[in-house]
């Protein structure tokens, strides 16, 4: 048995209905397939970066010692 046959499989008929919803789905909305169901999922506000970028800087003051890369 391989990987992929575990996997849940989307027929046709589903993938022509998850497209159809996804054009007419909400703004703001992301339709995905996870383990065999339709799910909706709220698309990122955008502040995403702004926030990793603001634990980094705070990390970075705290530990300089473990930044990942040479910055020289």
């Amino acid at each position: 048995m391989t990987a992929v046959s575990d996997r849940p499989q989307m027929l046709p008929e589903e993938f022509e209905e998850f497209a159809r919803l996804s054009v007419h789905a909400a703004e703001g909305v992301r339709l995905e397939f996870i383990d065999g169901k339709l799910r909706a999922k709220p698309v990122p506000d955008g502040d995403h970066g702004r926030i990793i970028e603001w634990l980094m800087r705070i990390c970075i003051q705290a530990r300089p010692e473990l930044w990942l890369y040479d910055q020289g």
